[in-house]
């Protein structure tokens, strides 16, 4: 089988080119001229120079490839108005629909993420695929761009592109070279939280998340959403976890959700208005917090079959790499 993995460079992609190889697959891999690549340095990959506003290196990339897998979904690196985050969105999933369509791929795997699940009906029950997108903050710009790149995308595989999207929840791992949800490991293990915004929250081994992109391509129904998480928990058991595994003190004061919001675009005008430069933690990012909740994974668990490792393993890797590179 051949693959294109866009997005290699990073967590989930290093993973899942590292996934592919090891069943065999001839894997190329498209990443940006600027992209630090030591995360996929030494394997036996092809590798494409290009970007997703570029459609031309997409056409060159997908050419002659069975699988695309795209795991660099658009993020906004700062708060910016909605409909620049989803013009930006929305022209690279074109481009990249375009890419698709002219190589003829047999399966593209596009990995969306958990903000564009719903809210169940019920109060209290796990969240599914049949949850739409729905949010209070319609000028947040990460929620507005992803549900958009994720609509457009089932739209194109009602019209005949063979797309699947699979929706990881929140996940840890080994190669997180520029640190997601390794943000929250380190933050802790450097006793830089000593407070946290309690809620729902489910978490998954980003290698399994690779072998349920892979299942996706291999038996995945055509413009169908895979919810692909493991351990439904709460903030606080996930901090007293990570603080086991580093072997320190867990955040030990919640701070209600209304309150960090507000804080964060305090924070957000001093940094921008008065010190002049990006702020730590943008409101948006706060803001996605309140879309975590638990999920109920079991139509991927049933139609993907993947593997559900114990967090606390992914964990464990997490922290070695990080200090195996540097971060710790």
């Amino acid at each position: 089988m051949k693959s294109l993995v866009i997005g290699g460079t990073g967590q989930l992609g290093a993973n899942l080119v590292r996934a592919l190889l090891e069943q065999g697959h001839q894997v190329r891999v498209l990443h940006r001229s600027t992209s630090n690549t030591f995360t996929i340095d030494g394997l036996d990959i092809e590798r494409v120079v290009g970007n997703l506003n570029d459609g031309e290196s997409l056409r060159l990339a997908c050419e002659g490839r069975d699988v695309v897998y795209h795991a660099a979904g658009y993020y906004p690196s700062a708060t910016i108005p909605v409909e620049v985050a989803k013009g930006q969105a929305l022209k690279e999933t074109a481009l990249l629909l375009e890419a698709v369509r002219a190589a003829r791929v047999e399966r593209l795997v596009f990995a969306s993420t958990l903000t564009t699940v719903g809210f169940p009906k019920t109060v209290g029950h796990p969240a599914n695929e049949t949850c739409q997108f729905s949010t209070r903050y319609t000028n947040n710009p990460y929620l507005m761009a992803k549900a958009a790149m994720e609509e457009k995308i089932l739209q194109a595989a009602h019209q005949g592109i063979p797309a699947v999207v699979v929706i990881p929840t929140e996940f840890f791992g080994p190669y997180d070279q520029q640190p997601t949800s390794g943000t929250h490991i380190l933050m802790v293990a450097k006793g830089r939280m000593p407070v946290y915004i309690p809620g729902r929250v489910n978490v998954i081994d980003v290698r399994d998340v690779a072998v349920a992109m892979i299942r996706a391509a291999e038996r995945g129904r055509v413009g169908e959403r895979y919810l692909v998480g493991n351990w439904n928990t709460t903030q606080q058991d996930l901090n007293e976890l990570i603080a086991h595994v580093l072997g320190v003190a867990p955040p030990l004061f919640p701070v209600p959700f209304a309150l960090a919001r507000w804080g964060s675009k305090v924070g957000e005008w001093v940094s921008r208005s008065l010190l002049h430069r990006p702020p730590y933690l943008p409101a948006f990012v706060v803001e996605m917090m309140a879309h975590m909740q638990h999920y109920d994974c079991s139509k991927a668990q049933r139609e993907l079959d993947y593997p559900r490792s114990a967090p606390e393993g992914a964990i464990e890797d997490a922290v070695a790499w990080f200090r195996k590179n540097g971060y710790l």
